[in-house]
């Protein structure tokens, strides 16, 4: 690693109008993405708008002058799971180290990281078909999506999660499956349009740790990633925003970043890892590429203005190549979260009109999607007096944790206005503003279902049919909260991105939810954690192959070797 030096750099336009041109095409074809002239409107919205072009499309600015320079063997741009791990891995495989992360410290939220084949699995006796694992993650994205990111995922994270887990246990961290939420014990044994497996590792403190507690459990992860690459003499500059990257050729070998001293000049000898997030937080992005996500109720991703699609828009103006696949939003229900882990599994859904309108077991995508399709954005869990029954029914292992008290905690829910209570279905009609004919209707429908042990409209399992007969009746408004956006740059099956033409801009790799063409369409809960069990995935994978100055070879698993 070099010194600092007050080094200006000369400035370049090595952008050519031909790469420009080319990612111009590859976005015009997306709705609300195209380049807009000033006083016209948006294609997803239309609203006005009064620039020419979306940041991402405009041509890139010139490189500023500089106040120093810094030369490391790999540089990462942003502090997360994926930036982190990155990080640790290359600094383990005696890399120097630089990450730029623009606020002022990492970002850790959420609970489970998903892996496959991990010693603690084996230990507990899961097994998981890791061909099928793939398989259905790939048919998830209605094939769209890049098969050898996701085999390479389902073989190797076990690899890597076997590495932190014993990491974990000589910092003073426990690991364990996590058997709640979204981790069902039980639901690998569904069909496959439903199957779900243990895949979900949960970071903790034991009992009696003198470690410090975090909001989320991931964040355990994160603190002992970072802290050990920090050991190992990696350099985390907070409150560092990356700018630009700079082109070289064929190549990436810096990344301009600006600190309170003013810009500075990041020279990397074996490569840039782009781990920015995706574009949760930004609206231009989501109304283009995402505009179902508008729809959400809610944001849960924090810090505010983390994700802003940092990743595309510096690609971009390289010339690399965004994802051609449609977006697949981390969006989940949390309708009945209030009751438990558990309780807000499978009830008859009904949209304003009374209408049914989806499949309602408790699978994210599924039951998200629909509800933001529905007419006027909102929807009703409609369920009878019969619900402790059903509950033990539906989710025979999870619902011993949440079963005592269970009808004290609804009629508070209803008491604090979370749910909505009629002794007749005509009364909870008018409690929820639905036609009471029509949610009669409804109900008798799938009751009639429910009595033959056969969803022929939605395919929901005899299991989960929960027939609604007898008050009091009740209802929940169904949620749908963003967590997080994935969606970033085109990448080959070594997670290194590609221009527009689909060839490999050398060094420079994409991985967390920066990295595009892993999901596609909709998020997955098959594997319970792979969005954050990716990003420690290719973290670890693309961090140790930078350091030795090799790529993390995707095509390992195909069918030619």
């Amino acid at each position: 690693m070099s010194t600092p030096s007050s080094k200006n750099l000369s400035r370049r336009s090595f952008i050519t109008g031909a790469a420009l041109a080319g990612t111009t095409a590859a976005l015009a074809g997306l709705g609300g993405c195209a380049p807009t002239a000033s006083g016209g409107s948006d294609a997803a919205s239309g609203e006005a708008v009064s620039t020419t072009s979306h940041a991402w499309l405009n041509p890139a600015p010139e490189l500023p002058e500089t106040v120093a320079e810094e030369t490391y063997d790999v540089v990462v741009i942003g502090a997360g799971i994926a930036g982190c791990t990155a990080a640790q891995a290359a600094a383990e495989a005696g890399a120097s180290v630089y990450v730029a992360e623009k606020f002022e410290g990492v970002t850790a939220h959420g609970t489970d990281i998903g892996a496959v084949g991990s010693k603690l699995q084996q230990a507990e006796g899961v097994n998981i078909d890791k061909d099928l694992a793939a398989r259905l993650i790939y048919q998830w994205g209605q094939s769209e999506a890049n098969y050898y990111l996701i085999k390479t995922f389902v073989e190797r994270s076990g690899e890597a999660m076997d590495h932190y887990i014993d990491m974990a246990a000589e910092a003073g961290y426990e690991v364990i499956l996590n058997s709640e939420m979204t981790a069902r014990s039980d639901w690998d044994t569904l069909d496959d349009r439903f199957k779900q497996f243990r895949t979900a590792h949960k970071f903790l403190l034991p009992e009696g740790s003198s470690l410090p507690e975090q909001p989320w459990n991931v964040g355990y992860f994160i603190s002992m990633v970072a802290e050990d690459a920090q050991k190992r003499g990696a350099v985390f500059a907070f409150e560092t925003a990356a700018e630009q990257l700079v082109r070289e050729g064929d190549a990436v070998t810096a990344v301009i970043v600006r600190d309170a001293e003013g810009a500075k000049r990041i020279n990397a000898s074996k490569g840039v890892i782009l781990a920015t997030g995706g574009i949760t937080d930004n609206e231009e992005m989501k109304r283009c590429f995402c505009p179902i996500a508008l729809r959400a109720d809610k944001s849960d991703y924090f810090p505010v203005g983390g994700n802003m699609g940092d990743g595309i828009t510096m690609g971009s103006w390289i010339g690399a190549a965004l994802s051609p696949c449609y977006p697949a939003p981390i969006i989940h229900p949390v309708n009945l979260s209030v009751m438990g882990p558990g309780f807000d599994t499978c009830w008859l859904t009904v949209n304003r009109d009374g209408m049914r309108y989806c499949c309602e077991v408790g699978f994210e995508p599924i039951v998200t999607n629909a509800r933001m399709n529905t007419p006027g954005n909102v929807a009703w869990a409609i369920w009878d007096s019969h619900y402790p029954e059903h509950v033990q029914r539906q989710e025979p292992v999870k619902s011993a944790s949440f079963m005592d008290g269970l009808e004290d905690k609804v009629e508070q829910a209803v008491a604090d206005g979370a749910f909505f209570k009629g002794e007749t279905l005509s009364e909870l009609a008018k409690a929820i503003g639905v036609p009471a004919d029509a949610l009669q209707k409804t109900v008798d429908r799938y009751n009639s279902l429910c009595d033959a042990g056969e969803d022929r409209d939605f395919g929901v399992p005899p299991r989960f049919l929960s027939s609604v007969k007898d008050g009091p009746f009740y209802a929940s408004n169904v949620s749908a909260w963003l967590l997080a956006l994935p969606y970033g740059l085109r990448v080959d099956q070594n997670s290194q991105v590609l221009d527009t033409e689909d060839g490999p801009i050398g060094g420079l790799f994409a991985i967390g939810n920066a990295q595009g063409d892993f999901f596609a369409n909709s998020y997955p809960v098959t594997l319970p954690g792979t969005s954050h069990g990716r990003g420690m995935t290719y973290g670890y994978l693309v961090g140790r192959a930078l350091a030795g100055g090799t790529t993390i070879d995707g095509y390992a698993f195909g069918a030619l070797q």
